[in-house]
């Protein structure tokens, strides 16, 4: 299934400053359900905020509850893809309007690049299904309810079940195996390769996410999903040259993506080009403020700096942002050995020694920590 390519997007003067408040603004008017309110204020800010794809979203949701406003609701979704057009959720929102006003096949063009964008989206797969159906494309139709099914959120956890098990009791020689099984399949279609690129991401099994995540690409060579699994699977393994081949590859899709720009600035960090990471982040500093990567580049780039208690208190807001952020583990062994807080570098070296992409490195940690502790 084949989508016309996007258009290039517009360029538009610089947002005025106020954009971000009045998107607060109207979120409160919208919660209150203040909806003729919350949408006359978005209207007067939609022309001085052509960069905001949130404020155009968010009017054309609006839009499409009020009466007889379904046709300018499309045209601020349009104006969402043409800001992000690779945000599922522009794409989404602007295939949503489409069918209110019964455009099916055009809706359907829309339904089908969200799966170009994210293969593992069980609501596009589905709502193609029905659209393609309703256009008498029965093959179509069948095949994307297929995917939807392989792809529904109880089925995926039912398929890895066994491997979150296995992660939760820290089996790591054992949830290795269970990865292998997994991606050793030779009859699961590409979407299971991207959802197994980040499920085994999250449990630490990270030249195998590399490998789901190349599988998945060959279909679909603009998944989000499966280039950030690769690259961060690419990353924690320390291949670093090939990380940054595929964030370069990543920004060239997504310029401003506030992850795509902690990753790189990660890697500039690891490779000791710290004044690049720092420049990195500060474009997304405002956007990226409380998001774990964001906060572990953070943690890198001071950890480099030998700015150690900073790098620990972005490592630990990193960590708890995000749980299955695992790599962060023997980044805070590493920081608190720094520090001499060796009991604490001890639990994380053991930390590290359930999850199988650290578990050599939790062990070297560990005979430090307990060399430092001997010292004390």
């Amino acid at each position: 299934v084949e989508a016309d390519a996007e258009p290039a997007a517009p360029v538009f003067a610089k947002d005025d400053p106020g954009c971000r408040d009045a998107v607060a603004k109207a979120a409160a008017l919208f919660a209150a359900q203040k909806n003729v309110e919350a949408a006359d204020l978005l209207r007067s800010w939609s022309p001085k905020c052509m960069h905001n794809t949130q404020l155009h979203l968010l009017l054309s949701t609006i839009l499409l509850r009020l009466s007889n406003a379904k046709v300018e609701a499309e045209a601020e979704a349009k104006i969402a893809c043409q800001i992000s057009p690779n945000s599922t959720a522009a794409h989404m929102q602007h295939a949503l309007t489409l069918m209110a006003m019964e455009k099916t096949s055009s809706a359907k063009d829309e339904f089908v690049r969200i799966t170009e964008i994210d293969p593992t989206s069980y609501d596009a797969w589905s709502t193609l299904s029905e659209l393609y159906g309703r256009l008498n494309e029965m093959d179509k139709a069948k095949q994307c309810g297929e995917k939807a099914a392989i792809l529904d959120p109880q089925t995926r956890r039912a398929k890895f079940r066994t491997l979150h098990s296995l992660r939760v009791t820290g089996r790591a020689d054992a949830l290795k195996g269970e990865v292998a099984r997994l991606l050793a399949s030779d009859t699961d279609p590409p979407e299971y390769f991207d959802q197994l690129a980040s499920e085994v991401l999250s449990v630490g099994a990270y030249s195998e996410a590399v490998q789901a995540a190349n599988k998945a690409l060959e279909k679909y060579p603009k998944s989000t999903s499966a280039l950030k699994a690769k690259a961060l699977g690419q990353l924690f393994s320390n291949s670093l040259d090939e990380a940054r081949n595929t964030v370069d590859a990543m920004l060239s899709i997504s310029p401003e993506d506030v992850d795509v720009l902690s990753i790189k600035a990660m890697i500039l960090s690891d490779q000791g080009n710290t004044d690049e990471s720092e420049l990195c982040l500060k474009k997304v500093s405002e956007k990226g403020e409380k998001r774990p990567l964001f906060l572990m580049a953070k943690g890198k780039l001071a950890s480099q700096r030998n700015e150690t208690e900073e790098a620990i208190k972005n490592f630990e807001q990193a960590l708890a942002g995000d749980q299955n952020l695992l790599f962060v583990h023997s980044c805070l062994a590493d920081a608190f050995i720094k520090a001499g807080r060796f009991e604490d570098a001890l639990a994380e070296a053991k930390e590290c020694q359930k999850v199988p992409g650290l578990k050599a490195l939790g062990a070297d940690y560990e005979a430090k920590a307990k060399e430092g502790m001997g010292h004390k």
